[in-house]
């Protein structure tokens, strides 16, 4: 069953995450993603060969490549770079990261000349202009000049980076996956395409923009651990039995269940917690008090409470029992996919669910495998043209 992005054709000149991530969404809801790697690829360098590797490949390489054909182009020679600019004049969407593709010859300029309804997707660090413009940039770097540290670590300690480190990666990627489908959408319209760029700066403040608005209100941060800035009680109690339970309460109506089902419903007419802002000023009294309750069962308990009285709960979860969980089974949040040069891989599934264009998760192509297929579908395509010129 064909997906949303049947018919549309990708051509991926990425490496690392934030690029690859993008043009896998858009392989997920059916586009025809051809992914470049150079002829000579070591598969263990790919994604800088960074641990943990699967059979000599970096597991990031991998899961952030599904949904792809495997094209092997040289791009700095004439011949290779010549077919390039033959599939991107077949392609709808161009995806690159890459810092040096104006001196490959895959500058929007020239490739617009080649193919004006393209839609170039372009993911920068720090864009292309202003005093960092062109630098390089990683996750690590854009937390920290993002304003990350400011809210992250410890109540009472120093600022820390997220422990996972592809927020801001994942986040750029997620961007430009959705421009890209803006940019097709407005081609629709104009029949014109467009350069488009996404910078991990910008995905990095798209992500602060509820702390940049608590700054711009007055809040001044500092590391709370995992209490939210906005609401209260929201944040991890620890139980009797030394398991760790999250409890968000976001309404007036779930803080007074949460009340009844601790027990203590006369917390709902103490003024400091009578409407959130209230409960905001006064979170270390609060937290206090509910700290000594939840101390008082063990966490099966309060889960079972807690979903009867239809509080918004979470507990942590290693990654072996969340990928067991039947919830998780249930919203197939994990799939399992064969490849033939690496064995079964497990995957993400795709986060969407289509009635009638389903997503789909595939396996990440041998690197080049599909080089010659393209180049034979290429000289097909010439020759029906020419033979309908005749």
């Amino acid at each position: 069953m064909a997906g949303p992005l049947d018919g549309i054709r990708v051509f991926d000149v990425t490496m690392y995450m934030a690029g690859p991530w993008a043009s896998m969404i858009l392989g997920s809801l059916g586009a025809e993603v051809l992914h470049v790697e150079r002829p000579d690829a070591d598969w263990g360098t790919l994604n800088a060969g960074a641990p943990p590797l699967i059979n000599g490949t970096a597991s990031g390489y991998l899961a952030w490549n599904m949904n792809k054909r495997g094209v092997a182009l040289d791009l700095t020679d004439e011949k290779d770079l010549q077919f390039a600019y033959d599939l991107i004049e077949t392609s709808d969407v161009f995806v690159t990261n890459m810092r040096p593709v104006e001196r490959m010859g895959l500058a929007y300029e020239t490739l617009r000349a080649i193919n004006p309804r393209l839609v170039y997707c372009h993911v920068t660090g720090f864009g292309r202009t202003g005093p960092r413009g062109g630098q390089a940039a990683t996750d690590g770097i854009m937390q920290t000049f993002g304003g990350f540290s400011a809210t992250q670590g410890a109540r009472g300690g120093p600022g820390e980076f997220y422990r996972h480190a592809t927020q801001v990666d994942a986040t750029t990627g997620n961007l430009l996956a959705q421009a890209a489908l803006l940019g097709l959408h407005a081609r629709r319209r104009t029949g014109e395409g467009q350069y488009i760029e996404v910078t991990m700066l910008d995905a990095a403040a798209t992500m602060q923009l509820p702390r940049l608005a608590e700054h711009f209100a007055g809040v001044t941060h500092a590391p709370r651990g995992s209490s939210a800035f906005a609401t209260a009680p929201d944040r991890a109690f620890l139980c009797e039995d030394e398991r760790w339970i999250g409890v968000s309460v976001t309404s007036e109506a779930q803080w007074r269940r949460l009340c009844d089902a601790l027990g203590r419903a006369d917390l709902v007419s103490d003024t400091r917690f009578a409407v959130n802002p209230a409960r905001v000023e006064h979170r270390d009294a609060l937290e206090d008090v509910l700290a000594s309750c939840f101390a008082t069962k063990p966490r099966a308990y309060w889960e079972l409470v807690l979903s009867r009285a239809e509080v918004p709960w979470g507990a942590p979860m290693q990654w072996e029992h969340l990928r067991h969980h039947a919830q998780v089974l249930d919203n197939d949040y994990v799939t399992e996919v064969s490849t033939d040069a690496w064995g079964t891989l497990w995957t993400g599934g795709p986060p969407w669910r289509f009635s009638a264009t389903p997503a789909r998760m595939e396996g990440p192509p041998v690197p080049g495998i599909d080089t010659y297929v393209l180049r034979d579908e290429l000289d097909q395509s010439r020759s029906q043209r020419a033979a309908e010129n005749r």
